[in-house]
């Protein structure tokens, strides 16, 4: 009898019929669970989501308790999986989100969050199922993507009690992680690496090193400059709009004048500084990415080290030549000086060099 069973549930047909074994049939191509069963006279049928037949099961376990509980006048609370929380908050909140936070959030659910929570009602997560998707996590992977795996778990869960489907959220668990130092450009690396991004021959990719590097200035500011917001009698830049919405003056160092003026003779004084290919258009993202790579490999410097960084080097140069950090903070135009502390790094050899003063 067992055998007929495992029989009955391997058995394909030619025709293309899907056979349903206790309500539930995996789709040959797609491999997810489809369901499909009789109920006071009518026949329900569908997609359960899930890809485990035991998380297949709960969900139809639920649907039909739901059904019956309706069938005798009792309007119940919505019960949904986890797995029916995640798609429906893929539906209303990802066309929100940014592109790159979606991606993200789509691939941890499917490879480490839904194969342990995607059966179970909402309702259903507590700390402790939180904390087996982490501790599974933990086995391959560091502390730091754990943390970001239990952000999502959390998310989804925020999510649920905007929509009454839960009282409370469950404490998720954030592992502690030591700081990394992240790369930087220091001073005594600096016009090696600038002579590397010479020597590739681009002088607007020379200047907006330059503008990132000496002036502080984000990649995509940079890039928008217009001559209209310079001045160089008084040695001074307005953007047109930055990250906080203000345009605050930026004072130029006497080394980027010169790349003012070679930027003059080769591009004119109107419109973008670095104009881009397209007539009235600036360059475009991620334009000097590839010239940085060339030059950290030519100048033996670290390949981890972005545009991004460039900015942070700028800091943390000012920092090291013992620049108060609210003056940094309005360098770089920051609302906090909080956030000019994430940007400085302090390395082992200096916290030596620092607790050797105390002899």
């Amino acid at each position: 009898m067992i055998q007929g069973k495992v029989a009955l549930r391997r058995r394909r047909v030619d025709d293309g019929k899907i056979h349903f074994v206790q309500n539930l049939a995996k789709h040959p191509e797609s491999g997810v669970f489809l369901y499909r069963f009789s109920f006071s006279g009518r026949i329900f049928s569908g997609s359960t989501g899930c890809y485990r037949i035991q998380e297949a099961r709960n969900y139809v376990n639920a649907l039909k308790g739901k059904l019956s509980l309706e069938g005798v006048g009792f309007k119940t609370q919505k019960v949904l999986s986890f797995r029916q929380a995640y798609e429906i908050w893929m539906e209303e909140r990802a066309p929100q989100r940014a592109k790159s936070y979606v991606n993200t959030f789509k691939s941890s659910m499917a490879k480490h969050i839904l194969p342990v929570l995607g059966g179970l009602q909402v309702s259903e997560i507590d700390t402790t199922a939180i904390n087996t998707v982490l501790n599974a996590y933990l086995r391959k992977f560091s502390a730091s993507g754990a943390n970001s795996v239990g952000l999502h778990i959390s998310a989804l869960l925020s999510f649920s009690m905007e929509k009454k489907w839960i009282k409370e959220r469950p404490r998720v668990t954030h592992i502690p992680v030591q700081k990394k130092v992240r790369p930087i450009i220091t001073l005594e690396d600096r016009d090696r690496f600038l002579e590397a991004i010479d020597a590739q021959g681009a002088l607007d990719i020379s200047f907006l090193i330059r503008a990132q590097i000496l002036m502080g200035m984000r990649e995509h500011e940079a890039r928008m400059m217009k001559w209209s917001g310079l001045s160089l009698e008084q040695k001074v830049f307005i953007p047109e709009k930055t990250k906080n919405g203000d345009a605050p003056l930026m004072p130029i160092p006497d080394a980027m004048i010169p790349w003012f003026e070679k930027m003059a003779g080769a591009n004119g004084t109107f419109g973008f500084i670095c104009p881009g290919l397209k007539p009235g258009q600036p360059r475009t993202h991620d334009y000097t990415t590839p010239y940085i790579k060339r030059a950290l490999k030519t100048a033996g410097l670290s390949e981890r080290i972005t545009n991004h960084r460039l900015r942070a080097s700028f800091a943390n140069i000012l920092n090291k030549k013992g620049v108060p950090l609210p003056t940094i903070q309005k360098l770089m135009r920051h609302s906090r000086v909080e956030t000019t502390m994430i940007y400085i790094e302090t390395r082992e050899d200096e916290m030596r060099a620092a607790i050797n003063l105390m002899e």
